[in-house]
């Protein structure tokens, strides 16, 4: 029988953290080996404020790997002996500074496959500035057998010929360093960052004491408009940190990972030549390099992207980072295309998925079963294009696809309508003094952001804001899918929905851009069959798939025998749809003294309770829709209420109580012939007529166990059927319908109900359109 295979992760540099940690999760998730984590006692030496040792405890959590330390190797060979597999260093070279992990290499089994990879875009021993090469010579080696180079070989000039079969093209781990919160935020000022500890800020001119000194005459202008600045140290060198450097109020230090910064959510970026320059590059913000003002420092593996120097260079950048963004980002575009880089982060998963599969496998075996096999196809740099941060964008697509965009399997971007126009509040008055300067505002920030993150897929959730032609032009020209995710019928919301969703939909232009969406998307994604039946009736003819699945539940309470001693009623904006059990209600709880009633999200208690006084309660929201399931799986209800009024918003929208009461332990009751008939089927629920809700609840209440039997059924149900596994495949499937779609030229419009003007056709509620 063969021994399991190991990856064996060597840390040394506090940034070697950064380097690993995606590579770490790939193998976790699609490999059969251990994961071990062996940690230098430099490392410890060094991480003076143990951010980084948090986050390897972290990562060794979350990927199941063993955290070893080690003071020589020795020790590390004590630790590898008698296993076999792979052993991968971020900082691994002849240098002495690289000696923790070279001398681990030289003493490793011969069992191990080792590998280095390249740690920052100029990297010694790879690619070298004018003053690595002062400092470290040029021919530097490696102990490894094999080294990942981020560029194709005739870029990577300072690697040495003896070195040259080693190399094996990569692209860089940081493009799968996804992790990163995806607010959709808009942008909070500057980012400026210091590596002031590098040799290149010193082998020939004290540059960090000019850049500190126009640093600080930046933030002192910054700070006559009120704007601050955010400040974050190199995580090895952390210069300001170590010595003490006296900041401005207005300046806002940021230590944590750089793969748990927003980078999007800045207006732009300053460093002096650095490898964040690059992260700030991919993440589609402005970005300058600052140089000395006598150009002696060599910054020419970073020619043509923006230059400064002085503070006045600082301030003009600032400020054309919003006057002339979309010029800097194509400016940026073309420097990505002269990399001779993989840049793209579906090829660079593949890449180290190859080496590291068949570098764990046995000699003369080739195995790549445990890569997911969509891997090869499934799209990985998704848009989402939303009003904001909402519970459909969440629930369907961001928590079922959360492992993919942690790992770095898939990258995500979100544009959100709110931040647009924060964004354009921002602006001078006479640039949004008319609705033409604001509609070309919101064009150009749409189209800027698209072009800067190059999506292979764009999905627009529920959106129905500005902005659409350039969405779906931008989909046309670049041949990219456009998926429009809905889950009710936008253009024809009731008001019994509500006052606040009947001005927030049912506005002229709001009610245009969904038809536009309708029309112009590859693919139409329904969150239920009703609903894409509907759209069907209202005669789109795009491709059409509907969702198995509306969202995705984990078991928080386990559902228990007992009797019943309190049922639960979430509300929601289903017009009317309370009345239906209110009366049966009265009497049920005037029957059961020992029963209570709580009801979720309903503004003021109906004054037909008030006569059970404490028995009869309002939980008040929860500040973070998140937070839901667990609090109400605190509640331990016995019974949860889904009744639903008969309209025909209410027949086609999905209902997602039957989850969240099934995940709180609660049997389900429900509206009959409506969105929960397949849900509760199977005895997982009781689907009720308008007379009926007293009797089934008397019934339930003297049979405790057959409610216990339709509680536990359901769960069940939701562990086989609708796990966020479940659903991540579904979407998954989704995007790649979409672009199956595309190939094929989409679908034919069928014969459309005409616009005409912007008011609402005079048709019955079910089929009005614009």
């Amino acid at each position: 029988m063969t021994a399991r295979r190991h990856i064996v992760f060597l840390l040394n540099l506090l940034q070697d953290v950064n380097i690993v940690r995606p590579l770490a999760y790939l193998a976790a998730r699609d490999l059969d080996v251990s994961i071990a984590f062996l940690v230098s006692g430099k490392f410890l030496e060094r991480d003076i404020l143990r951010i980084w040792q948090r986050e390897i405890g972290q990562i060794g959590a979350d990927t199941g790997g063993a955290v070893h330390i080690y003071e020589s190797a020795i020790d590390a060979l004590g630790i590898l002996q008698g296993k076999q597999g792979i052993v991968i260093a971020a900082s691994e070279s002849t240098l002495a500074a690289h000696a923790e992990t070279h001398n681990v290499f030289r003493a490793a089994p011969p069992a191990f496959l080792k590998i280095t990879l390249q740690h920052g875009y100029e990297c010694v021993g790879f690619l070298q500035n004018r003053e690595h090469i002062i400092a470290h010579g040029r021919n530097i080696k490696f102990g490894a057998d094999v080294i990942c180079g981020w560029c194709e070989a005739p870029a990577l000039t300072s690697l040495a010929a003896s070195e040259k079969p080693k190399l094996y093209v990569s692209g860089s781990p940081l493009l799968l360093n996804t992790a990163r919160p995806a607010s959709g935020k808009p942008a909070s000022g500057g980012l400026v960052c210091e590596n002031l500890h590098s040799v290149r800020m010193r082998m020939t001119g004290d540059f960090g004491r000019s850049f500190m000194d126009y640093f600080l005459q930046f933030c002192a202008q910054l700070n006559a408009f009120g704007q601050k600045v955010n400040l974050r140290p190199h995580p090895g060198g952390m210069y300001v940190v170590k010595n003490n450097i006296a900041l401005p109020r207005n300046v806002v230090l940021s230590t944590e990972p750089m793969y748990k910064v927003d980078l999007p959510a800045y207006a732009f970026g300053i460093s002096a030549p650095s490898t964040v320059v690059l992260d700030m590059v991919f993440a589609g913000i402005p970005v300058a390099v600052w140089r000395d003002g006598d150009g002696i420092m060599d910054t020419s593996n970073y020619e043509g992207l923006t230059a400064i120097s002085t503070a006045v260079d600082w301030f003009a950048f600032a400020r054309d980072a919003v006057m002339r963004r979309d010029y800097i980002l194509e400016r940026q575009q073309r420097f990505i295309g002269r990399l001779r880089m993989p840049v793209n982060g579906a090829d660079v998963y593949r890449r180290f998925a190859a080496l590291l599969a068949n570098g764990s496998t046995p000699l003369g075996e080739v195995r790549t079963s445990g890569l997911r096999a969509a891997a090869a196809t499934t799209p990985r740099r998704v848009l989402f294009i939303a009003y904001g941060p909402t519970p459909a964008l969440d629930r369907s697509f961001l928590q079922p696809l959360a492992p993919l965009l942690q790992s770095g399997e898939m990258q995500h971007e979100i544009l959100t309508e709110a931040g647009a126009n924060k964004d354009l509040q921002s602006q001078p008055a006479e640039l949004r003094n008319t609705r033409e300067n604001r509609s070309a505002f919101l064009q150009e920030w749409f189209l800027s952001r698209i072009a800067a993150f190059q999506p292979d897929i764009i999905l627009c959730c529920r959106y129905s804001g500005p902005a659409s032609p350039v969405i779906a032009s931008w989909s046309a020209k670049h041949d990219v899918p456009l998926i429009y995710y809905l889950d009710d019928d936008l253009l024809n919301i009731p008001p019994e929905m509500g006052a606040a969703r009947d001005i927030a939909y049912n506005q002229p232009n709001r009610l245009k851009t969904v038809d536009a969406l309708l029309k112009s998307a590859d693919l139409i994604y329904c969150a239920s069959p009703q609903l894409k039946s509907r759209l069907r009736h209202l005669r789109y003819g795009a491709p059409m798939v509907a969702g198995r699945i509306h969202g995705s539940g984990s078991i928080h309470n386990r559902a228990a025998p007992g009797p019943v001693k309190r049922i639960g009623y979430v509300a929601a904006e289903h017009g009317g749809s309370f009345d239906i059990i209110l009366p049966h209600l009265v009497r049920y709880l005037r029957r059961n003294p020992e029963v209570a009633l709580e009801i979720y999200g309903m503004a003021a208690k109906p004054g037909r309770l008030a006569e059970f006084g404490g028995r009869a309660v309002l939980i008040a929201p929860v500040r973070n829709l998140e937070d839901l399931p667990a609090m109400l799986a605190g509640r331990q209800w016995d019974l949860g209420l889904a009744p639903l009024a008969d309209t025909p918003a209410n027949a086609i929208t999905p209902d997602s109580r039957w989850l969240t009461y099934t995940c709180a332990g609660a049997a389900v009751l429900a509206t009959a012939g409506m969105v929960a008939d397949d849900v509760c089927s199977d005895g997982c629920g009781v689907l009720l007529g308008g007379g009926q809700w007293l009797e089934i609840m008397e019934e339930l209440t003297d049979d405790p166990e057959k409610r216990f039997a339709l509680a536990r059924n359901a769960q069940a149900k939701v562990e086989t059927r609708y796990g966020a596994d479940n659903l991540r495949a579904q979407v998954l499937a989704v995007f790649d319908e979409a672009t199956a779609a595309k190939r094929r030229g989409g679908g034919k419009l069928w014969p459309h109900v005409p616009a005409g003007s912007l008011a609402r056709a005079a048709l019955p509620i079910a089929e009005r359109i614009v």
